[in-house]
């Protein structure tokens, strides 16, 4: 069975105005994976006949990689990366919403008259004050985004129009944390409501890796946070992570690129210039323009900021065993090298210390392969051919799964979490050894159907999809979500 449920002893008088409350149950426990074999390679043996073989077509994975580059460094008509014109405007053409809106941030991070459990709370355990709020807001000044979707006070002859200017494109040349607001300061909800408080900062959108090509929409009064538009969300970041680049550097980058595309393979590398001089670390899913491929190493083209923040270009030699040229094959033996850097890793809700959630596990992952995603599950779900299976039985969707599946390139969409699966295996946990499907993925925790807790477990693993799970019964099958969708990964976007 679980561990005992964790109880913190808190003074809850500090949050709730000196009511005297001795202490607080939260809903966590621990979810055992004894049982269940983190090892990669016992899973999927480099013995297999097909642990060499393509998973997908040479063909389509170069067509995946044209897409890729599309929603990355392309600024034509065509493109659909924040260096490109028109990608902006269709962007911005309705406006930016609650984004940057005074009265629905105060609503949405405002704590006047919302009770404890809806409130929004410090690390310290205290729910924010009203100025803390109109504080950021005066910092974002919403005035200077002239521009929203026609209102029925405008008229066709005056709207109020996104303006594009090239001299607002820029580039990460350090890894980013993507924010709601400008601030590092976090987010949580009531932490006794099951799924909320640490390690959940409603804030933190996403991370955006060095060389990550970015659109400056705005800045702060201080200067500290931009406004950025990237090719999947429109966030903060802090400002002396983005360089503003020139038309030569846009051209220099893209001149590159178009001939090599180079992915990093190994989490948290340290990267050094071509005079030894340590510029960043990087993670999987970080990409560069590819200069020349040699025995041991690939020359790559990395940015970074001179003394007036414009970018500039230098290089980098990367060992080959920690970066890959795109699109790397997709063989059983190439997912097992990029996976195996990232199993194990903690859970970070919105990238937070530069971990993954669920869907930004994906999307990095995939990146070698040329092939892009967009940055939440929901969003992944439609982005590809999909066969849903929602309206079927528990067992018969994990039937389906193990007949229709294709490893490594079918994702499973279960509403609010994306998994992956991996191939059908005989149960080592079960004398009959009947045939299991089983996942990859980065997961917080399994929970009953009645969500009153969440069994934690944190960190991308290797899982089965079992109608119950013997640790405890209680726990609702991933099979047994509200939907069940398969999503074929080796299908082009949809448009």
């Amino acid at each position: 069975m679980l561990k005992k449920s964790v109880t913190i002893l808190l003074f809850i008088a500090l949050i709730f105005k000196l009511i005297p409350v001795e202490a607080a149950e939260v809903p966590i426990t621990t979810f055992p994976l004894d049982k269940y074999n983190q090892d990669i390679n016992y899973w999927i043996n480099p013995q297999d006949p097909d642990y060499n073989k393509p998973l997908i077509e040479r063909t389509k994975q170069k067509k995946q990689l044209k897409e890729y580059y599309k929603h990355y460094y392309a600024s034509d008509a065509k493109a659909l990366s924040p260096w490109s014109r028109k990608y902006l405007e269709k962007t911005f053409k309705g406006g930016l919403g609650e984004s940057v809106n005074e009265q629905k941030l105060i609503k949405k991070y405002g704590n006047a008259a919302k009770n404890p459990e809806k409130a929004g709370y410090a690390e310290n355990f205290r729910p924010y004050d009203d100025k803390w709020i109109e504080k950021i807001i005066f910092n974002i000044n919403p005035k200077q985004f002239n521009f929203a979707p026609l209102t029925p006070s405008q008229t066709a002859k005056s709207p109020t129009k996104f303006k594009y200017r090239a001299s607002n494109r820029g580039i990460a040349v350090k890894n980013l944390f993507a924010r709601s607001l400008p601030t590092n300061e976090p987010y949580f909800y009531n932490f006794t409501r099951p799924g909320q408080g640490y390690p959940f900062d409603d804030l933190q959108e996403s991370a955006v890796w060095v060389g990550t090509p970015v659109y400056i929409v705005g800045k702060t009064r201080d200067n500290q946070w931009y406004l950025v538009a990237t090719s999947s969300f429109i966030a903060w970041v802090e400002s002396d992570g983005v360089a503003k680049v020139s038309k030569n550097f846009v051209a220099t980058w893209q001149k590159y690129a178009k001939q090599k595309m180079v992915a990093i393979t190994k989490t948290n590398l340290s990267v050094f210039d071509i005079n030894k001089q340590y510029r960043f670390n990087t993670y999987v899913g970080t990409v560069f323009p590819g200069k020349k491929i040699n025995k041991h190493t690939i020359s790559v083209l990395i940015p970074f900021a001179d003394k007036n923040h414009n970018a500039r270009v230098t290089f980098a030699n990367i060992s080959k065993k920690d970066a890959a040229l795109m699109p790397l094959r997709a063989t059983p033996h190439n997912f097992v090298k990029v996976m195996s850097t990232l199993l194990g890793r903690p859970y970070g809700w919105g990238n937070m210390y530069f971990y993954n959630d669920c869907s930004a596990e994906f999307q990095n992952l995939y990146t070698p392969f040329g092939i892009w995603l967009p940055r939440n599950s929901s969003a992944q779900a439609k982005s590809r051919a999909m066969i849903d299976l929602s309206s079927l039985s528990m067992k018969e969707r994990i039937k389906q799964l193990q007949e229709k599946g294709k490893k490594f390139t079918t994702l499973v969409y279960i509403g609010g979490h994306i998994v992956m699966y991996i191939g059908t295996y005989p149960n080592p946990n079960s004398e009959t050894h009947e045939l299991i499907a089983y996942t990859y993925q980065t997961i917080w925790g399994l929970k009953p159907a009645d969500k009153s807790f969440r069994a934690v477990i944190g960190q991308t693993v290797l899982l089965p999809m079992l109608e119950q799970y013997p640790e405890d019964y209680r726990l609702n099958s991933q099979a047994n979500q509200e939907y069940f969708r398969l999503i074929d990964i080796d299908e082009p976007l949809l448009n």
